[in-house]
């Protein structure tokens, strides 16, 4: 049955990652975080991962004296 779906391409991965590793490694880190983007529940709350808007939070003295 394997043999029916996959083919030759299992040899094929195998051979092309070991060529490859940076590039298997890059595809499987863009298809891990595609599915992560499009799978993540979205928070009902405010701010997120993202959330930029509290950067300065000050009165702009940066610290100095």
């Amino acid at each position: 049955m394997q043999e029916l779906l996959f083919g030759t391409w299992g040899l094929q991965i195998v051979a092309y990652s070991q060529q490859h590793p940076w590039r298997v490694f890059a595809a499987v880190l863009v298809a891990v975080l595609l599915m992560d983007l499009m799978f993540r529940k979205q928070s009902s709350g405010t701010g997120g991962d993202l959330d930029l808007g509290d950067l300065g939070g000050g009165d702009g003295d940066c610290g100095g004296d």
